[in-house]
């Protein structure tokens, strides 16, 4: 009986596995389970000591008539970008269509036409041929926003303000250089636009759609980056609160795709 237990034993132990070698020069750390003495983290409080980001603010500009802002989300990005209304309408109008879009890019300064409308409504005001002027006022409603580089900037332009933006890029191309033109009365020019970096063309329905697709297919062939984005909105002269992930991609579709400057 006692030669068949000492067999039995002998057999548990040659089949028990045995300890793993130790890996040389790695050794595990101690795993300690015990209570943090210090407790659970906090989490800090954050609390926000500026405007709201995509918040939109009056926007005193010396020597000119007052312009809006659209703040910045905080992201480290320099306000490039500049939004001119249509001829006889007011900025903040399509505002809400944009401002979380241009917020996440640096923010933006929308600016007032620079000729009253007839009719004595005095919000409502047109622009007028003079694109020298127009570019002056964009300096200094951006340096109002607090930034100095005033060159390489994007303009946004709906209907007339599309069509003066495309001045602008005629005259002025070191400093106007990426464009998102919405609903213009034209078909944007690969000759005045021959400096962009980048163009989006943008319509609804209640557009001339065909002007702004035909355009960036004349500036494709011109071989300046470009694309044709429909916009969620029925009637010319209003922007659908849809729209701000329109100019999301119009915007991030700049970015992505800018040449080189010229």
């Amino acid at each position: 009986m006692r030669s068949r237990t000492f067999a039995w034993l002998a057999l548990v132990v040659g089949c028990s596995p045995s300890p793993a070698p130790k890996a040389q020069g790695l050794e595990t750390p101690p795993i300690d389970d015990g209570p943090d003495p210090l407790g659970p983290a906090r989490i800090p409080e954050v609390r926000r000591t500026g405007p709201e980001p995509g918040a939109i603010e009056p926007l005193a500009v010396p020597g000119d008539l007052p312009a809006l802002v659209v703040r910045p989300d905080g992201d480290g990005r320099r306000l490039r970008t500049v939004f001119l209304p249509g001829s006889c309408d007011r900025p903040e109008v399509y505002l809400g269509a944009l401002r979380a879009a241009a917020a996440r890019r640096g923010g933006l300064v929308a600016l007032q036409g620079d000729k009253p409308c007839p009719g004595g409504d005095s919000r409502l005001r047109r622009w007028s041929s003079d694109t020298a002027a127009l570019a002056k006022r964009i300096d200094a409603a951006v340096r109002a926003a607090g930034e100095e580089d005033t060159d390489d900037l994007t303009v946004i332009g709906y209907s007339q303000g599309a069509e003066r933006a495309e001045w602008l890029a005629s005259r002025f191309p070191r400093k106007f250089t990426r464009f998102v033109l919405v609903a213009g009365p034209i078909v944007p020019s690969p000759r005045r636009l021959d400096g962009a970096r980048a163009v989006v063309t943008m319509a609804g329905k209640g557009d001339v759609r065909e002007n702004m697709a035909l355009g960036a297919k004349s500036l494709r062939r011109a071989s300046i980056p470009s694309t044709y984005f429909e916009l969620p909105s029925v009637h010319h002269g209003e922007l659908d609160a849809r729209a701000d992930a329109s100019f999301d991609h119009a915007l991030e579709w700049i970015d992505d795709n800018a040449r080189a400057p010229r």
